[in-house]
């Protein structure tokens, strides 16, 4: 770890000189740990009751570090997102760090590098993805003419382990990537599109095509002007279109209203996960309430139904059944979350896996 740190002073110092005069920097970040309990009981299977260093909020086991940066010299920018989660071994992990330049009057910005931090991406909270974060080259288009509009597109590695060697120009175009957002004052929409090319597979049988794929957000930006605190959007990630494997095929959209007002932030999710002969309705109710600046409570229900052929709880009166009690204490730039969940699954419609866990969450944040 020491070294990781150290390795980063110096490329920071180094850099200076080719940065000097008006630059600005800007680091932050985040450490997420803490004391996971779970207890697991399936028929058949080995009773699982362990503790564990953990935060399964978003972080998972042991937990993650989490360095943002960025460097800016007039029109001309350097981001980047280090973070593992082996606090052990400390496997670091690039997650972006990509140059970029704003040219014609922030009317086009080039970046390069590992990409991250899309402008077409879906933005969550279920769905956190993006089709572009890999090496590559993306190009942004944002006309004075047309205010509220970027579009563009990404030169990019195919999504697959498939070899980059072996690809030649026509096969790495087939993998380009074309993305537009647009924000007006009563909506917002976004959406990238990655072609898919016939050198490449990540199918069970190589050489049919694995389809193409498409990431969307959009919202609603007008009902809060009526009412204060209230949004709806909604995202999705349609895998495998056009895919001659049907396996690949998986259309995951998700529907979100919330209200909040102040204190209480209240969320309906609703989710709808259609694959190869099957299909999952998803209803998730969050809320969290802040009854003083430092402490806060927070429930979470989980309910999820199996549809289809293929669905192996199909029979069964739900797939998922949970609930999620929290409590949460604020101390300046750290939190302190005290979770609990109880979950029941139809592994299949007739046999249930029930699931207890208990997680003491220590979040810092700088």
């Amino acid at each position: 770890m020491k070294k990781i740190w150290l390795a980063l002073c110096a490329a920071v110092l180094a850099a200076a000189p080719a940065f000097a005069g008006d630059i600005e920097m800007n680091f932050s970040g985040e450490v997420k740990t803490g004391l996971l309990w779970d207890n697991i009981e399936e028929p058949g299977q080995t009773t699982i009751n362990r503790a564990r260093i953990g935060n399964n909020d978003d972080a998972g086991i042991p937990g993650r570090i989490r360095l943002d940066g960025e460097l800016i010299k007039d029109n001309i920018g350097f981001k980047m997102r280090w973070e593992t989660q082996n606090f052990s071994g400390v496997a670091p992990a690039w997650a972006y760090a990509m140059g970029y330049g704003d040219f014609f009057d922030n009317q086009l910005r080039l970046s390069g590098g590992r990409l991250g931090q899309s402008p077409w991406s879906s933005g969550g909270p279920e769905i956190w993805d993006e089709l572009d974060n890999r090496a590559g080259l993306r190009v942004e288009i944002k006309l004075n003419m047309l205010p509220g509009l970027n579009f563009g597109f990404v030169l990019n590695e195919n999504n697959t382990d498939a070899v980059n060697t072996e690809f030649d120009m026509v096969a790495m175009l087939s993998e380009t990537i074309v993305g537009f957002s647009y924000t007006h004052e009563f909506f917002h929409v976004r959406a990238a599109y990655r072609f898919d090319g016939d050198k490449d597979s990540g199918l069970t049988t190589f050489g049919k095509s694995e389809g193409m794929d498409m990431i969307y957000r959009v919202e609603e930006r007008a009902l809060r002007n009526v009412l204060p605190g209230l949004a709806i959007w909604a995202n999705g990630k349609l895998i495998g279109i056009a895919a001659e494997e049907e396996t690949r095929i998986n259309y995951i959209n998700w529907l979100y209203i919330q209200y909040n007002p102040g204190a209480l932030d209240a969320q309906l999710r609703t989710g709808l996960d259609a694959g190869y002969k099957k299909m999952t309705f998803k209803l998730k109710p969050v809320i969290t309430y802040n009854i003083t600046d430092l402490f806060g409570v927070g429930f979470t229900a989980i309910y999820e139904k199996d549809f289809g052929e293929a669905a192996p709880a199909k029979n069964a009166p739900y797939k998922t059944l949970a609930f999620e009690p929290k409590v949460k204490l604020n101390l300046n730039s750290m939190y302190v979350e005290l979770a609990y969940r109880f979950m029941r699954e139809y592994v299949t419609a007739d046999r249930i896996k029930q699931t207890n866990w208990v997680n003491l969450r220590f979040v810092y944040m700088f």
